[in-house]
């Protein structure tokens, strides 16, 4: 089971992990995907929720997991901007990425 950061621990919804290893087993490209996903959800939440920048950071969160490329979205982005969690959630389906729901996070270090 894959080990990640929880910087809000409170959740209502489940934490969404994306992971960067496509359902036929390739690693999804570009290598900075996460990255600039994780931009593009800081954008929706800064324009459809100005009151909320702060939330931006840690709605979708990057990192790398043995050496694969992830995406933490959390569940409260489908309530602060469904807009958002519903880009993000069709982005990987289209791309044949896998969805891990419920995961539960476990705070690092």
């Amino acid at each position: 089971s894959r080990m990640t950061y929880d910087v809000h621990p409170l959740h209502r919804h489940p934490t969404h992990l994306i992971v960067g290893i496509t359902h036929g087993g390739k690693t999804f490209r570009p290598g900075d995907w996460a990255e600039r996903l994780a931009g593009v959800i800081a954008l929706f939440v800064r324009e459809k929720r100005p009151g909320r920048n702060l939330a931006a950071t840690w709605l979708a969160v990057p990192f790398v997991d043995d050496g694969v490329k992830c995406l933490t979205v959390s569940g409260e982005l489908a309530e602060i901007c469904p807009e958002a969690f519903e880009f993000v959630m069709r982005f990987a389906a289209d791309n044949a990425l896998p969805v891990e729901e419920g995961v539960r996070i476990l705070r690092a270090g």
